[in-house]
This record gives structure tokens, sequence and C-alpha cells, in this order.
């Protein structure tokens, strides 16, 4: 590596992320190359025990043989507002019992009832829609993945911190990648003929994704990718308390929202769905409530029978269990009491633009998982799905790209600028601060007048607050490699923050998780658009790509679910 040290890895395929969507990227680049095709996955921390996926049930959308695909892909393109890539969507749910048998082969069980049929729930947002999850949950189907992957030969590297894509002697391609050992600061330089990043979404440390980082989006970036989506988020209901899965099929029987007087408040702003709505319209309404003075808010479970509480319990996230056992009463959730939530902007829904293959505008890069842009509202349930759904594809289209891709070849001036790039901020004199302004970031895009309820006033104001920030964080260094990691994130962050602001005020209307005060009406003649972001020479740059529509309208309109239509029928409304 012309006289730097490190490690120089050549392989076919590079998978960037190991949560959902990079397993099943990787394991898909495996099964769909010829025989010796190299397909190498790396992430940050433990494969296997990383990514949202493990930290979470893995309740995820399957379609089976006699669902109404066609009418799962309406509603989930009537939920999105129109913002969905239809022919990924689709095609994602016509695979999705497939990979369910593949799931099954790696040995991962999903309940069924006495006459063999898989136990299945609706989810939140949804009607058509039905969702399963592996005994288990999120751990258990992570693993079994990684199992799956070392079984098929797939080379796995561990706490390698990606800090850069690579171009190459030609410059016409990404040609693989460079980053350090998250541990030990170890230099490697990855030759790739086809790179998939799936890193996930920018977070800003918030929830129980205090980990997920999303780099990879923004590294995507700088090499070149446009990313569109920023101005959407994933905003949800969120507690001080100790965290845990369930809320949609908590309300589902019986549990409400309540504000600090004791009222239901989600019915009147939501006359259709009431508590059932989507998790971006009930973080609205908080904000909303917050606003009129009656916080805090609660989800009251008491209605819950007895005979169901002990599944809201052992349905947890399986490694928060041990966990929520042990804590005392001042952090514990009061399950059936209750528990203060407020409006929580967990991550932006901000990924890479692909087209339906999951290839991605420059040469030689894919992307999937959350990274890449499919949609702007996953529901419960289709974040997992489509992570599954959009991995398949990109490790499929990463290996038919092979056929014409050539032998990288790496520059070595490029590979010595990313290596002083990377190394820049190291400083053992220095002290670890980017913490510190993580949480004055935080201060400003947690604020629900900016994260949920927006208007264009107090975003241009966030705005320079992220810039003055963004030049606070040019005089900080790192210590160590701990340290150095995590500016790499929060500088990743303070970027993401700026796309987020900057979409925020140029979608100019109200959209899913986008509520504009100042502009509060959806309006599909102006804005039935993608917005893309790419870089502009001093910025990024904003345009409008209009949304294909080969399956159906996007202006569906949002139908009551039969399940809710029943029980108004018997509550007599």
């Amino acid at each position: 590596m012309d006289q730097l040290d490190g490690n120089l890895i050549d392989t076919d395929v590079l998978v960037v992320g190991g949560g959902s969507g990079g397993l099943m990227a990787a394991l898909s680049a495996k099964r769909h190359g010829p025989p010796g095709t190299r397909v190498t996955l790396v992430d940050s921390w433990l494969i296997g025990r990383t990514g949202h996926t493990a930290f979470s049930n893995a309740w995820t959308i399957v379609a089976l043989p006699g669902d109404d695909i066609d009418g799962i892909l309406h509603e989930i393109v009537a939920g999105n507002d129109g913002i969905a890539d239809q022919e990924l969507v689709r095609q994602s749910l016509i695979d999705s019992h497939a990979r369910l048998k593949d799931f099954e082969a790696m040995g991962m069980h999903f309940g069924r009832d006495e006459a063999g049929r898989y136990k299945r729930r609706p989810t939140r947002g949804l009607d058509l829609a039905r969702v399963l999850y592996p005994e288990g949950g999120g751990l258990e189907f992570a693993w079994k993945q990684r199992l799956a992957l070392e079984a098929e030969g797939v080379q796995l590297i561990d706490r390698l911190f990606i800090t850069g894509l690579m171009r190459g002697a030609s410059g016409d391609r990404i040609i693989g990648a460079v980053g350090i050992n998250s541990r030990t600061g170890e230099f490697n330089v990855i030759k790739a003929r086809s790179t998939i990043v799936a890193t996930n979404a920018i977070t800003f440390r918030s929830g129980f994704v205090r980990d997920i980082t999303g780099t990879g989006t923004l590294l995507a970036y700088r090499a070149g990718a446009t990313l569109r989506n920023a101005e959407f988020s994933y905003v949800r209901p969120g507690t001080p308390k100790f965290y845990f899965e369930g809320i949609t099929f908590a309300i589902q029987e019986g549990a409400s929202w309540v504000n600090a007087k004791g009222e239901s408040f989600m019915q009147s702003y939501e006359p259709e769905w009431g508590d059932e709505a989507d998790v971006p319209r009930i973080a609205r309404a908080m904000a909303m409530e917050n606003r009129k003075g009656n916080t805090p808010l609660y989800l009251d479970m008491s209605a819950i029978p007895e005979q169901l509480r002990e599944y809201f319990i052992q349905s947890k996230v399986r490694w928060m269990d041990n966990f929520f056992r042990k804590l005392g009463d001042e952090a514990k959730t009061d399950m059936f009491g209750k528990t203060p939530y407020y409006a929580l902007n967990q991550m932006t829904k901000m990924g890479i633009r692909t087209g339906a293959d999951c290839r991605s505008d420059v040469p030689g890069l894919l992307s999937a998982g959350l990274a890449q842009a499919g949609c702007a509202n996953h529901f419960a349930g289709f974040h997992i799905g489509l992570c599954v759904g959009n991995g398949w594809i990109a490790g499929r289209s990463a290996v038919e790209d092979l056929d014409t891709a050539p032998q990288p070849s790496l520059d070595a001036a490029e590979v010595r600028a990313l290596h002083a790039e990377t190394h820049q901020p190291l400083n053992e004199q220095g002290k670890a601060e980017s913490d510190r302004i993580l949480r004055d970031l935080q201060a400003v895009m947690f604020a629900y007048d900016i994260g949920i309820l927006k208007r264009e006033d107090r975003l241009q104001n966030a705005l320079e607050r992220v810039s003055t920030l963004s030049d606070e964080f040019k005089t900080i260094a790192a210590p160590h490699t701990h340290e150095l990691v995590r500016m790499k994130e929060t500088e990743a962050m303070l970027l993401a923050a700026r796309f987020i602001l900057g979409a925020s005020l140029y979608r100019t209307e109200s959209r899913l998780s986008h509520f504009r005060e100042d502009h509060d009406q959806r309006d599909d003649n102006n804005w039935l658009v993608w917005v893309d972001l790419a870089e502009g020479g001093n910025g990024p740059a904003f345009s409008k790509t209009p949304i294909p529509t080969p399956y159906c309208s996007v202006v569906l309109p949002r139908r009551k679910p039969s399940r809710l239509a029943a029980r108004q029928s018997v509550a007599g409304v």
C-alpha cells in the first residue's frame, strides 16, 4: 500500500453494514454469484449483534401465497403519501415468502397455530398487511443470518469502521473503501468490484438506536451519490423510562394515548385511525398537545386484559428483558399504569437514491437497508421487510455488475489522502469533546418545534445553530481511536442535520412526517416528487424528481382498516 501501514483486502463484492439489509445483501451476492465469488461483509461493531434489527423483535411483513400483493402495495403507497418506489416495494413483497423459507432453512422458528398456519397479526397504519416474527426476536434473527453467511463462505470482518469510499485510478467508479479497526485504529484498504452501502439511516443517538449513525450514506454523498428523503424522519413516541417493543400491539389490545387531564386525544387529531394511526401522526398529535400545555402524555395500558399482559412483558426486545427485570422503579416502564411519553425524532429517512435494482448514480456503488431511499415511511414490520427485500435485490445486482466491472486499480495518492483525512483529528493531547457538541446538536434537532412541527423561521434559525456547531467541531481533536470513531460519527450527524433542515425548507407542503405549519396542506400538484440532494459545489443542491407510478395512483385515499371499522361499530360509533 505504498508504504502505508495496514491491511489490503481484495474481494469481488463488498457490503458495508451488518444489519438486516447488509446481511441479506451478502447472502444474495454469495448465492447469485458463480462458485468462487468473493463476498466480504464489514461492520463497525459485531456482525449479528448490530444494526436496528438485532435490537428489535424482528417483526416483518411477509406476503404469503393467496395474499393480495397489489392490495398491500396500494396501502403502503397510500401510507407513504405516494413517496415510495412502487417497483421496489412490490418486488420485495413478492420475494418475501421465499425469504421466509430461507430464514426457516437457517433454523429460525416462526409461530404457527394448531392448523399449521403462521401466526400473523395486523400492523399499525395498514389494513391488509400482516407481520410475524421469529422466536428469539431480533438477536436470533440477526445471529442466525451471521451463521448462515459463515457457512456460505462469506468473509466477515467485525469492528471495521469505514471512513471513505475509493474511486481508484480511473476515477469513474467506486472500487471499494478504506477504514479503521474501531478498537485498534489499524488502517484497512478494501478493493472491490461492487460495493453495497447498507449502514442504516442517520440518527442523532436517540432511543435504543443510539449506536446506529448511518455514516455510509454521507460517504456515498461525498463520493458523488445523490441522496433523497432528507426532509422525512421516523418520528415516534419515546419515553424517558426504559423502552419496550410492542406499542402497536398494545394499542390493538386496548391501550390508548392520554394527556395530563386523562383525556384520550388521538381521535380528535385522527378521526379515522385514532390511537392506531401511524407513528408520525401520533408524534404530531403529541407535539400539538405539548403546545396546548397538556403534558405529560401517557400510554395508558390499564385496559389490556390480565390474560394478555404477560405477552407484553415477554415480548419486549429480548436483550432488554434481563435489564428490565433488574431496573429500579425510577427507570422502569410502568407498563400497565401510566408511563410518560413524548414525541421523539428517532432517525432520518434520508437514503441513497437508487433505481428499483438498488444501483446508485455512481457506477460500482449500490445500496440496501435503510441506507437506500425506497420509502419515506416504513410502518411497523416494513422497516425489516423492505431491508430484506432491497438487500436481496442489491446483492443480485452487485453480482450482475461483475460481468462488466473491471479489476479495481488503486490510486496511491487517493489512498494516502483518505488515510490522512481519517487520522487528521488524532491528537494524544486532545480532549474527548464530541459528545458535548452532539448534546448541543440534539437540543436543536430534537426540539418538537424543529424536528416535528416545522416553520421557515425556526428552520433557518436551526441551520444557523448547526453551522455554529460545525465550526466549533473543527476545533476539537481525538485523543484515541474510540473518540476518533465518535468524532467521525458526530461529523456525519452535523452534515446530516444541514441536509435535513435544508430539505425541510425546500419542500413547501406538509406530507407524512414532514409537517410545515406555514404550508400545512398536502400539495400533490407541486410536490408529488422525490426531493433529491447532491453536491452542488458550494454545499448541497436540491432538486425534484417525479415519482413513477407503474402500479397504482399515488393519491389513493387512506381507508379505515376493517378491524377499526368493526370495533367502532360494536362501540356504537
